[in-house]
């Protein structure tokens, strides 16, 4: 085998190592990415029950937007309907049918971009009688809702975030 074949063969298999360790290193960079992007909501409830104020916090804390596909209101597993906020208001409804409240709403609509570390008051609800329900009775009664909410990264990779997968067994 002559000393030039031999550099040639040398350099053809020095140049593919390095094509490969490039392909490798762009692999791995994009997987890197995917991560460095991922979004991830959860949620909270909390309390002032002295003052008969209860909320529940929607929040994302990944790194990451969180692009809003579906947001869906259900209660003993059926869904809510309705536009806007008008699902949380009939959930409520259904929820204390015999309690006078005051409360606030907020939803995220389809295509929201819910940047990372970005919170969302879902809901936040005073009750008007001095016979306000403790902490322990509204978590009970806020346990036969559900929010159920679909949701993209910027790399199209897809979540599903529902509040009866948070719920302890």
């Amino acid at each position: 085998m002559s000393l030039e074949l031999l550099v040639g063969a040398s350099s053809v298999l020095i140049a593919l190592c390095a094509l490969f360790t490039a392909i490798w290193q762009a692999i791995q960079s994009r997987k890197h990415n995917k991560i460095s992007f991922r979004p991830h909501l959860a949620s909270w409830s909390h309390s002032k029950e002295n003052q008969g104020i209860f909320a529940v916090d929607l929040m994302n804390n990944g790194l990451g937007p969180a692009l809003i596909k579906n947001f869906v209101i259900k209660v003993d597993g059926k869904r809510i309907p309705g536009n806007g906020t008008e699902p949380i208001e009939k959930a409520l409804k259904v929820l204390f049918p015999n309690e006078r409240y005051q409360a606030e709403f907020e939803f995220l609509g389809k295509n929201h971009a819910m940047p990372a570390q970005d919170k969302c008051r879902v809901m936040a609800i005073k009750f008007l009688d001095d016979q306000c329900p403790s902490t322990e009775k509204f978590e009970e009664t806020l346990d036969k809702a559900d929010l159920e909410i679909e949701y993209e990264s910027f790399y199209g990779e897809q979540f599903f975030f529902s509040t009866q997968d948070e719920r302890p067994n």
